[in-house]
């Protein structure tokens, strides 16, 4: 499988849009926690996917922290 990173806001929704039509409502409905599978798992070297700098995360907002960084981002 092929992923592509979206880089503008029109690729975003469409992506959005079917990842909704992929999963299932019961599905919606099992998912419980949040980042409770991260749990013991910093630190970390996490890879931009729009630079491609590495980011030594000691906790789960340093890549956020990045993204409100990134020269690269689409997004901001």
């Amino acid at each position: 499988m092929e992923i592509k990173v979206p880089t503008n806001k029109a690729e975003m929704e469409e992506l959005a849009r079917s990842l909704r039509q992929e999963i299932s409502e019961d599905d919606l409905d099992s998912v419980a926690g949040g980042n409770d599978d991260l749990q013991g798992k910093f630190p970390m070297d996490w890879t931009c996917p729009f630079c491609g700098a590495v980011v030594h995360c000691k906790q789960i907002h340093d890549a956020a922290k990045h993204m409100t960084k990134c020269p690269n981002n689409p997004y901001k």
